[in-house]
C-alpha cells in the first residue's frame, strides 16, 4: 500500500452545504475503504488549503478511481501527493555515492 498526502480546497457549494460536512467526509472514508484503502488522518486547515488527508490506498488506480468519484460531486478541489518512504530515500542515497 502506499501513502498519499491529499491538500484540498472546499469549493462554494461545499460551503453552502456546510452542515453535511461531517456525512460528506464519512462518505468519503467508505469509498475508500471500498477500493480497499483507509484515511489515516484528516485535518481541516487555515491557510491555502482547506483541509489535508493522508491516505493509504493500495495503488494508483484505487486512488485515480477515488479522484474521479469526488471530482464528479464537485465540491472540492485537490492536490494529491504520493509519498516516498524515508527507509527507500537511504537505500538509494546509499547506492548513489
Amino acid at each position: 500500500m502506499t501513502l498519499y498526502v491529499m491538500l484540498g480546497n472546499l469549493k462554494h457549494d461545499a460551503f453552502d452545504s456546510l452542515n453535511t460536512i461531517e456525512a460528506r467526509d464519512k462518505k468519503a472514508a467508505k469509498v475508500i475503504k471500498s477500493l480497499g484503502g483507509k484515511i489515516i488522518t484528516l485535518y481541516y486547515l487555515l491557510g491555502r488549503y482547506d483541509f489535508i488527508a493522508i491516505i493509504d490506498m493500495p495503488d494508483k488506480e484505487s486512488l485515480v478511481k477515488f479522484l474521479a468519484i469526488v471530482g464528479k460531486h464537485g465540491t472540492v478541489r485537490t492536490e494529491t501527493l504520493e509519498t516516498i518512504p524515508a527507509e527507500m530515500l537511504y537505500t538509494i542515497a546509499k547506492e548513489v555515492k
